[in-house]
């Protein structure tokens, strides 16, 4: 269950009502807000024990602070602002100096955001979020899986793990943050089958 905890959307009040009754029924539950005003949204994500809370623009330095106490992914959606002209974007280096769990992902509706490329939100995180490459790899891939709960089965190339990866076509990891506008992607393994990007076919690995 996802609530969108904002002004002119659900209010603290009524996000609080929507997920309570939510978890009461076994659902897990995640939380926009802090897009456009600071209503608190976070630290109920953190009180409830949300999978993660999402955008996080206007976030305090108090919910910042219960968050990196926390095992609640905070997901910017850096998309949304530069879609939206926007000029603040989630406080990503607050987030993880306080011990924060931050995860990237591209917000894609037809409303605020139409962008289908992880690769432009990893570039886009590196320019105004100030992220490092690897920062922002790993906030799109291990810390994206647990913003689903999902980190025990995705997410990583490990032992046991479904078998997900890319490759790309650079010569360097950190191309990713710096190209954009274009598909780096030659190959895609998904569930150990490899699709080639190139031809439009795929094999058994």
């Amino acid at each position: 269950m996802d609530v969108f905890c904002e002004n002119k959307a659900f209010d603290l009040a009524q996000a609080r009502q929507i997920l309570t009754q939510a978890c009461s029924l076994g659902f897990p539950v995640k939380i926009h807000a802090d897009e456009f005003d600071n209503l608190g949204g976070a630290s109920l994500a953190v009180e409830l024990g949300a999978a993660s809370a999402d955008h996080l623009v206007k976030t305090s330095d108090a919910d910042i602070a219960a968050l990196g106490q926390s095992d609640t992914v905070a997901v910017s959606l850096p998309c949304t602002p530069f879609g939206l002209a926007e000029s603040e974007y989630t406080p990503a280096q607050k987030i993880l100096d306080a011990g924060g769990i931050l995860a990237l992902a591209t917000d894609l509706n037809p409303g605020t955001t139409w962008n289908e490329s992880m690769q432009f939100v990893i570039a886009l995180s590196c320019r105004m979020l100030k992220l490092t490459p690897a920062q922002a790899i790993a906030a799109s891939t291990i810390n994206s899986a647990h913003a689903i709960r999902r980190a025990d089965r995705i997410g990583s190339l490990e032992p046991g793990k479904q078998a997900d990866l890319l490759i790309l076509s650079v010569p360097d990891y950190r191309h990713l943050g710096y190209r954009y506008g274009t598909n780096l992607v030659k190959q895609v393994v998904k569930r150990g089958r490899v699709y080639s990007v190139d031809v439009g076919y795929y094999r058994t690995a």
